[in-house]
């Protein structure tokens, strides 16, 4: 009887965590337009930060009760799970057409991005680190408003509603959501990982992560359908970035993070792997074909297998 009700526990975080993120940026993101904010600064900001702030309260909810693996696996694990599950589905559902020249240099940014956030976090994070993470995103999102040309991050505005009162009650309601969703996913992720004795960076790296990255695979998947593919990829690109340094750097201004240094003997090199893999795929056919789809599925399947088996 404990185990459904941790399953429903789990399942309900999930469900809180997408549709309050989905709020909280529907209300944040109309009251920034009603205030006559530029919309190329509201998505960079606003709606990418809102986005992320599943990831951000799961990482300080786990931090904080002391559950490091979690907190940093849920990070890497999203980076993974953007790349090989969500652009995978994504390319099988419809093949996404992007000039390589065009999204070269946001390509390196983020292989750089990833290679910066790998190398730092190897000893732990603490208040100094976290400081570098955000002076990195705020440096980052200044360089994207001033060259909007660049922006890797492109985000789906939400349908606009002029009314201070609803988009209010749409920030509160999402706050709240997201708060309950995060507490659900942990509590209900922690007790399966002690009754089934699976190690708690497994369960972040894989049912954790997944689940924090439910408002990337719908605004994905929606994108592909609609032959969005820009949307699609610079989706998982700002994602990604954000995932390192604002929701790592975030939580480290609140707490430090002790990092199990076992990941970097598989998990962080596949992280790295997939980034690097995005440059040939995306060069040779001038986008994500569906065999390059299949390809990414079953790297995150076969990656998935082998965190359980291990």
């Amino acid at each position: 009887m404990e185990i459904f009700l941790k399953f429903v526990m789990f399942a309900g975080g999930v469900l809180f965590l997408y549709y309050g993120a989905d709020y909280l940026v529907k209300g944040a993101a109309n009251i920034a337009r009603i205030l006559g904010i530029p919309p190329i600064i509201v998505g960079l900001t606003v709606v990418a930060f809102g986005t992320s702030m599943p990831e951000f309260l799961v990482g300080l909810q786990a931090a904080i009760r002391g559950e490091n693996d979690i907190a940093i696996g849920n990070i890497v694990g999203s980076n993974i799970a953007n790349i090989a599950l969500i652009l995978g589905i994504s390319a099988v559902i419809a093949p996404l057409a992007i000039n390589y020249k065009s999204i070269k240099k946001e390509l390196m940014i983020l292989f750089i991005s990833s290679l910066v956030f790998s190398l730092i976090v190897y000893n732990g994070t603490n208040f100094i680190v976290g400081l570098i993470f955000i002076s990195i995103m705020i440096f980052f999102i200044t360089y994207l408003i001033m060259h909007p040309g660049e922006a890797p991050i492109q985000e789906e505005m939400p349908e606009k509603d002029n009314s201070i009162f609803k988009n209010s009650i749409f920030i509160i309601l999402g706050g709240v959501a997201l708060v309950l969703g995060s507490k659900f996913l942990i509590d209900s992720a922690v007790f399966f990982a002690r009754i089934f004795k699976v190690p708690e960076i497994v369960i972040g790296m894989t049912i954790v992560a997944i689940g924090t990255s439910l408002p990337e695979l719908a605004a994905s998947v929606v994108a592909s359908i609609k032959k969005q593919s820009d949307i699609s990829i610079g989706n998982i690109i700002g994602s990604n970035i954000f995932n390192m340094f604002f929701v790592i750097g975030g939580v480290s201004l609140i707490k430090d993070i002790d990092v199990n240094k076992s990941i970097y003997s598989f998990e962080i090199p596949v992280m790295l792997l997939l980034t690097i893999l995005l440059f040939p795929m995306i060069a040779k056919s001038n986008g994500l074909k569906r065999i390059s789809g299949v390809i990414f599925l079953l790297i995150y399947v076969s990656f998935s297998f082998y965190l359980f088996i291990r």
